[in-house]
């Protein structure tokens, strides 16, 4: 019976142990991805490298001020068919 509990703890050690050491290898992964990134020479002479892109504006999102009216004309429907209490 105790060397059923150790073993469970040591699987649970081991499973937690290998969660940290990936997740650390991720993150390094990552990081080292970035700085990659920023010491490309494309990173620090854009302009260099070709024109700056074109960036467009968003258009404004419409915002609804209120119902339309054919939501409107639904839900009148809908409430006039509920049976009243």
């Amino acid at each position: 019976m105790e060397w059923q509990l150790l073993a469970m703890w040591m699987i649970v050690l081991a499973t937690m142990l290998w969660f940290v050491r990936d997740e650390r290898r991720r993150r390094a992964a990552v990081l080292a991805r970035q700085a990659r990134y920023f010491a490309s020479p494309a990173y620090k002479h854009p302009r260099r490298f070709g024109p700056a892109p074109m960036t467009v504006p968003l258009p404004a999102k419409r915002q609804p001020s209120s119902l339309l009216r054919t939501d409107r004309a639904y839900f009148d429907k809908l409430l006039s068919q509920r049976p009243r209490r």
